[in-house]
């Protein structure tokens, strides 16, 4: 086979892995379409486990140190790159690890002792542990109107 026909082949064999993510995505499986300008993607894992929200995300291949974790309220965003190696240049018969920046943004759903969080990696995964924080009852608050009367 020549290398006309081995870049098709590598081409079509791309192809053939897209439209299989974009229908199982239309199914309701698969993966969320990609944050603009990412490429890579982080599968998630989330489980409410009162008292906490654990989050895990397959980050296999990602140096810890190019992850960024974030939470502001309850919106979680986990930020990184998996880098492409460096070296030889090589075709590809089947390519389904994607290189290069990802962003997962997650509504954690509840209010989270952001002091308490914690975030480890082992082995390819980052397993982030989220306290919840005690839920607030309605609270009754008296303000002062001033103004003339």
């Amino acid at each position: 086979m020549g290398r006309v026909e081995e870049d098709l082949l590598v081409q079509y064999r791309r192809l053939e892995h897209e439209l299989d993510r974009m229908f199982a995505e239309l199914a309701g499986g698969g993966r969320p379409p990609r944050a603009s300008g990412m490429r890579a993607m982080a599968d998630v894992w989330l489980a409410d486990d009162p008292p906490r929200v654990v989050v895990q995300l397959d980050v296999a291949g990602v140096d810890p140190r190019m992850i960024s974790v974030e939470l502001e309220d309850d919106l979680l965003v986990v930020r990184g790159e998996r880098r492409r190696p460096t070296g030889e240049r090589r075709v590809y018969q089947h390519a389904e690890i994607e290189w290069g920046r990802f962003e997962r943004r997650l509504r954690v759903g509840a209010p989270v002792d952001v002091d308490a969080a914690t975030a480890d990696y082992d082995k390819g995964m980052l397993t982030i542990t989220l306290p919840l924080a005690p839920r607030r009852g309605p609270e009754t608050v008296r303000v002062n109107v001033r103004g003339d009367a």
